[in-house]
């Protein structure tokens, strides 16, 4: 079947939703960009800095914006699909199949678990390491699914579909921009961020196959582990993914696994 057949009974207000999806994340960059030229951050309260009086309103009116388009979204997503903003834990028993289920689908409409986990995983990550403000764009997280589709019934072993999943995020750059990275986190700085985070996100997916560690640790605890331990292995995810080389990328996969 087809991806057009397949999408043919998907409710207008499926599609609706995924539009809405697209328009709200330009809005969300424009008044990123908005915010940051204005040094929105700098004129916060208590700030040293002086801005003009201009460039003060206009930072003020970018977080208002701000504060809008996320107290909305967040008011139809409880109303309408209250999973959709729900971090899927990597924990989960099964949640491998369930993001590969999610690209055989090959639908138009936004999947719950594949997007839901790569979004939010990115969030969390960007939150954890580098400071305020960042960027994460949602709907290039489903551009990243929609274009693994046409092979996704292809046979390969689970880390060589993480490989793919890697490969896919990172040329679709679902991390339009982090923040200032500390210090301590500067192994974030050796490669683009969007490797950086989508391949903690992705390797943080493969750690947990086999269930929750002892409870002590939750997930953005394991989010902070599994960035330190392949810290040291990221220049050369970056360069296996800049070669678009699935096969050594999965072969790398495989001795972090066994490593750790």
């Amino acid at each position: 079947m087809t991806s057009a057949s397949r999408n043919a009974a998907i409710p207008l207000a499926a599609h609706a939703v995924c539009a809405a999806a697209g328009v709200r994340d330009g809005l969300r960059a424009t008044q990123f960009y908005v915010r940051d030229l204005s040094n929105a951050d700098r004129s916060a309260p208590g700030s040293p800095v002086r801005l003009p009086f201009l460039s003060r309103l206009v930072a003020r009116g970018a977080r208002l914006v701000d504060r809008l388009m996320n107290w909305g979204a967040n008011v139809s997503i409880a109303l309408f699909l209250p999973s959709w903003r729900k971090l899927p834990s990597p924990f989960t028993p099964g949640i491998m199949h369930e993001v590969a289920r999610g690209i055989r689908e090959d639908s138009l409409i936004h999947n719950p678990t594949f997007n839901a986990y790569f979004f939010r995983a990115a969030i969390h990550i960007a939150g954890r390491y580098s400071a305020p403000p960042y960027l994460i764009l949602e709907h290039r997280v489903d551009a990243a699914r929609r274009s693994l589709a046409p092979r996704a019934d292809e046979e390969v072993p689970e880390n060589g579909m993480l490989a793919r999943i890697l490969i896919a995020l990172v040329e679709q750059g679902p991390v339009a921009r982090i923040g200032k990275v500390a210090e301590r986190n500067r192994f974030m700085a050796q490669v683009e961020p969007n490797v950086a985070v989508n391949a903690i996100a992705c390797v943080a997916l493969m750690f947990a196959e086999e269930g929750r560690p002892a409870q002590a640790i939750d997930e953005d605890e394991f989010f902070s582990v599994t960035g330190a331990l392949i810290g040291p292995r990221l220049p050369a995810i970056a360069q296996l993914i800049a070669r678009r080389d699935e096969a050594g990328l999965a072969r790398e996969l495989t001795d972090i696994k066994a490593m750790y």
